[in-house]
């Protein structure tokens, strides 16, 4: 499918959108309804580079995942940790417990658009379990525009981009919120990717990730400057590394049979002085981790998920306001080109 043909799928379940252009003949599109990125899409990429679900082909089925206010529709979105705070009621019984409030998403999105910049706002009221009981009040105010690239002021541009092409977004993300209780918020941006290919985080000095669900085991592999996981959609695990050892970037260069891959990276504001307040469903009182990585088994769609967690506020910090930029630089084309990119950007030397 292509973008003309998805955006008919979505006035059909009825979500307003809005076409954004992130880079010269890329476009993404923003929906009210969750306020989930979809694409980028291009003429080389029309069926656009982040996962969707299959649903996507079946307008039926996939206005039934609409009206049903079911999370899981793809592309980009920014959720309120941390999880084990606000998704699982009973941590002994995590599993059984996982379930996204639709206060979270869908929400209540109201979308404005300012020239080449989309708003998405809402305010939301989230109930708290595990850590601290009570109830937290979040205003939520988003800003998306184009990312110019990371390269363009590197000698030899032109020799860098020699066979890619390149768009970008950038997020400002704005959160404020209050509560009579001790309770922690951050705002959680998960980007869900199609495997299969390889991710690799950056670090000063390596260190293995956290085991959340099922282990990583083999899928993770310690490098000089790093962690390499792979990507396949079939085995579950979600894992977790500590702010500390990160540099703030994280990359995905997807497998290809062709000489033409996509290497997507994320730049976010990773702070270790910060909290981070996520914690291990096992592992009580276990924080400091700002990059998780998500690989389904399969039985909710085979997507992966590259997510990091933005500054900690609430009473315990302090800190009530947090306004945080996150960028997306995405490459498209030749692959010993995209590794070039991804070992100046990242570090990355495979």
């Amino acid at each position: 499918m292509n973008m003309k043909e998805i955006l008919e799928v979505f006035e059909y379940c009825g979500m307003r959108c809005e076409v954004l252009t992130i880079a010269e003949g890329w476009q993404v599109i923003v929906s009210e309804h969750g306020g989930h990125i979809f694409g980028p899409f291009s003429d080389t990429c029309p069926e656009g580079l982040f996962w969707i679900p299959e649903a996507i082909h079946d307008k039926t089925q996939y206005r039934k995942l609409v009206e049903d206010k079911v999370w899981n529709i793809g592309g980009d979105r920014v959720w309120i940790a941390p999880e084990i705070q606000f998704n699982i009621t009973d941590r002994s019984h995590f599993r059984e417990t996982l379930n996204t409030p639709k206060t979270i998403d869908p929400g209540s999105y109201r979308m404005t658009r300012e020239g080449e910049r989309i708003h998405l706002s809402m305010e939301l009221d989230l109930e708290s379990y595990n850590t601290v009981t009570g109830t937290l009040h979040a205003d939520l105010h988003r800003m998306i525009h184009r990312a110019e690239n990371p390269l363009r002021r590197m000698p030899g541009y032109d020799q860098w981009m020699e066979g890619l092409s390149y768009c970008g977004i950038e997020e400002v993300i704005d959160l404020k919120v209050s509560s009579g209780q001790e309770i922690y918020a951050e705002s959680w941006d998960l980007l869900q990717i199609r495997p299969k290919g390889t991710l690799f985080i950056p670090m000063y000095q390596p260190h293995r990730g956290t085991d959340h669900y099922e282990p990583a085991a083999d899928h993770e592999t310690v490098v000089q400057n790093g962690v390499c996981l792979r990507i396949t959609g079939d085995s579950r695990y979600k894992i977790a590394y500590r702010s500390a050892v990160l540099t703030g970037r994280f990359g995905y260069l997807a497998d290809s049979d062709t000489d033409s891959s996509v290497l997507i990276i994320i730049c976010y504001p990773n702070n270790p002085s910060a909290m981070y307040s996520e914690e291990p469903p096992l592992i009580e009182g276990d924080t400091g981790y700002s990059i998780h990585v998500y690989n389904d088994d399969g039985n909710s769609g085979g997507f992966a998920e590259m997510e990091c967690n933005l500054l900690t506020i609430g009473n315990p910090t302090g800190i009530d306001h947090a306004t945080d930029r996150l960028t997306k630089w995405i490459f498209t084309g030749r692959k010993d080109r995209l590794r070039s990119v991804a070992q100046l950007l990242l570090g990355w030397d495979q």
